[in-house]
């Protein structure tokens, strides 16, 4: 293991360390100048308002021309409409409350990013039970239904491009998984806190849920997917089947399974490599639904995934002996060689 992978293994989001995405790292006012290469400062200390009058009870339609750069902006409302393409946001912050609904509803063909920006709750400045010393709250109910986003969903075929941003006080993040040539990509990102836990309202994941089958490809790298939930943290549930997706160098933890990388064992060329997966947060299930894994004969490879495990964490079926340990696809326990299947 790497001198870098073997610090990562030690650290957790917000223990002061960066090593992982979290509060110090993310979000809008962590914009550095030149973000995504696009020319433009860093966060400059305040943000504008997108318009006046704007509520957390209407909704705000959102016109802009094809290439467009929206930078440091905060938009408000029950529901975030938004039509164009090729749309780059860039530190900007999406809050408002819609339970059941989309905060932010995307209309774009073939491209949106959202680099360095914030989405959650009108309501809270930081999750409930979280004050930033912790990756998630460790305890329920979490962001309550009344005052939470359901969904951040892309409603074309726009591949989004998700980079360094915070995203809390939901239930899922419905995004398009990708085209040949065109991946969804998913990196350095925040993804934590979700929404009603003790209700359980909510189907709660945290990439995804993607139902259908039949996606790919994505990238999914160095994020931190981590919320106490009832599905998964990589929400591929449908039974068509998921072709080239990586995902590589995240942390993970909590959720009723880590990843569900389809519903039928016919997923292909899926990487899934240099994960931690944390015990920190309870786990309801296991690590991968179903243990399906086609391995080797469907192109795909499983490799140094390891385990986190300290006193006192709450998935109890794992203790400190499994710290370092690698985990495989097929069972729930550690081991002490890597998988190879």
């Amino acid at each position: 293991m790497a001198a870098g992978a073997a610090e990562r293994l030690q650290a957790r989001p917000n223990d002061g360390s960066g090593l992982w995405p979290d509060f110090s790292n993310t979000g809008y006012r962590h914009t550095p100048a030149n973000a995504g290469g696009l020319g433009l400062g860093a966060y400059p200390g305040k943000l504008k308002d997108y318009t006046t009058g704007m509520s957390s009870a209407k909704p705000l339609r959102l016109e802009y021309e094809d290439g467009s750069v929206i930078s440091f902006t905060r938009f408000l409302a029950e529901k975030v409409i938004i039509y164009g393409d090729n749309l780059t946001f860039v530190g900007c912050l999406f809050e408002g409350t819609s339970p059941n609904d989309n905060l932010v509803q995307i209309y774009s063909d073939t491209n949106v990013s959202f680099l360095y920006s914030t989405f959650k709750p009108s309501s809270y400045d930081l999750p409930p039970g979280n004050d930033g010393t912790v990756t998630s709250s460790h305890t329920e109910p979490g962001t309550p239904y009344d005052k939470s986003w359901q969904l951040m969903t892309t409603m074309k075929e726009a591949v989004a491009v998700m980079d360094h941003n915070d995203i809390w006080g939901n239930a899922g993040l419905i995004m398009v998984t990708g085209f040949p040539g065109r991946p969804s990509t998913w990196t350095n990102n925040y993804i934590h806190d979700s929404a009603d836990t003790a209700r359980d309202e909510y189907h709660h994941d945290g990439i995804g849920p993607q139902s259908e089958g039949d996606g790919g490809p994505m990238v999914i790298r160095n994020n931190t997917i981590a919320s106490i939930g009832n599905t998964n943290g990589l929400a591929l549930q449908g039974q068509g089947v998921y072709s080239d997706i990586t995902v590589e160098g995240n942390y993970v933890s909590g959720w009723g399974y880590a990843l569900s990388i389809g519903t039928v064992n016919n997923a292909r060329n899926i990487t899934v490599a240099d994960n931690v997966f944390s015990a920190e947060l309870p786990q309801l299930y296991g690590f991968l639904y179903g243990n399906l894994w086609g391995g080797t004969a469907a192109g795909s490879t499983w490799r140094g995934n390891l385990l986190q495990v300290r006193a006192g964490d709450l998935n109890t079926r794992h203790t400190p002996a499994d710290h370092g340990t690698y985990l495989w696809p097929t069972d729930n326990r550690g081991h002490t060689t890597d998988y190879t299947g």
